[in-house]
């Protein structure tokens, strides 16, 4: 090699090794104030951790609600609560909507309505319709009345619409949706009117009932193995899973979780809740979340068990789930604290 090559070569390798020097400098070099290339600071909400959101307006709070998510036309994740009382035999509500991207409360479409009903069989939702049946509607000295009506809330039209009554007059149940019809398992029920007397039989406070909205009828199906006043309840793979709740008397606390296939008209008991009571619950990513006071759980279908999720700070009456900016949520609203105490109408949201 010539002279002059081999210095081009040397300078070429002096050049390519202050390169590769400067490089590598940059990459280990911490960033320093000013820089454009600062990171950003993330404000995620840490998983398995309840927040307290916006509560409901009104200035009372409200006790016995029942709940239904359906987003509107902007995919946002709208939250309807209906009826309630700001006590037993109070002051009843209407229909309240929650947004659940805005964290922001108004008014149903079409309303105000007057929903003069708590403590229902809870919501399902049929094509653009939220189904609610059931409940207490007044309180004559100290008795609380049940009412078998049944109503339907158009989300498009903005109409609260009567349907067919319930063929018992029940309270305190679950809900659930299979193949287009509603499933009602009452927790509490009388065969009139009045809780006394008329008390429904053991057997009619464990029937379930089925409702088809295409022939604006009921029907019974097959009845459930266990008591579940004021359970929690969901739809997984087609299957309806009431779990918790009370016996029909003597309030005593119930931990049996049970399974419907509509398919089979059938009942299956599966793993009890780590600890009974009346709950609240919904279905998040394919499991059965439930909140049972201050407890919170999650059940597993595919494992048959239970794990308990950080606690909320306060009761609810009811939880659905929700989409914000994508993710799952579980948002809880209503309620009270227990026996004694007072009756909130704060919202919590839950970030698994």
């Amino acid at each position: 090699m010539s002279p002059a090559c081999a210095r081009s070569m040397a300078l070429i390798l002096s050049l390519f090794a202050l390169q590769s020097c400067a490089e590598n400098t940059n990459l280990t070099q911490p960033e320093t104030e000013g820089e454009h290339t600062r990171a950003t600071p993330s404000f995620a909400v840490a998983s398995n951790t309840w927040t307290e959101k916006a509560p409901i307006p009104g200035g009372s709070p409200r006790f016995g609600i029942s709940a239904a998510h359906f987003p509107n036309s902007a995919g946002q994740s709208l939250v309807y609560v209906f009826g309630g009382t700001d006590d037993e035999g109070g002051t009843p509500f209407g229909i309240a909507v929650y947004n659940a991207a805005t964290n922001s409360w108004g008014g149903a479409p079409g309303g105000p309505f007057s929903v003069s009903v708590y403590q229902t069989n809870g919501v399902g939702a049929i094509g653009t319709r939220l189904y609610f049946s059931g409940g207490y509607n007044s309180v004559d000295g100290g008795v609380q009345n049940f009412t078998n009506r049944t109503w339907a809330y158009d989300v498009v039209a903005g109409q609260l619409i009567r349907r067919a009554d319930m063929p018992k007059f029940t309270a305190e149940g679950v809900t659930g949706v299979l193949d287009g019809k509603l499933y009602v398992l009452p927790g509490q029920c009388s065969a009139d009117r009045w809780p006394l007397p008329g008390y429904c039989e053991t057997e009619d406070i464990r029937t379930l009932f089925r409702y088809n909205p295409a022939t604006n009828s009921w029907a019974t199906r097959r009845s459930a193995p266990h008591f579940h006043s004021g359970g929690a309840a969901g739809v997984i793979d087609g299957k309806f899973y009431v779990a918790g709740g009370v016996r029909n008397f003597g309030n005593q606390a119930v931990s049996d979780l049970d399974v419907y296939d509509p398919a089979t008209n059938t009942w299956k008991t599966l793993a009890p809740m780590p600890k009974g009571g009346r709950a609240i619950g919904t279905v998040l990513d394919g499991k059965l979340f439930v909140v049972s006071g201050l407890d919170a759980y999650v059940y597993n279908p595919r494992t048959d068990k239970w794990s308990t999720i950080a606690d909320p700070a306060r009761g609810h009456d009811a939880v659905v789930r929700v989409r914000i900016d994508g993710n799952p949520h579980l948002l809880a609203v209503g309620g009270n604290h227990g026996p004694g105490q007072d009756i909130p109408n704060a919202s919590e949201l839950y970030t698994p």
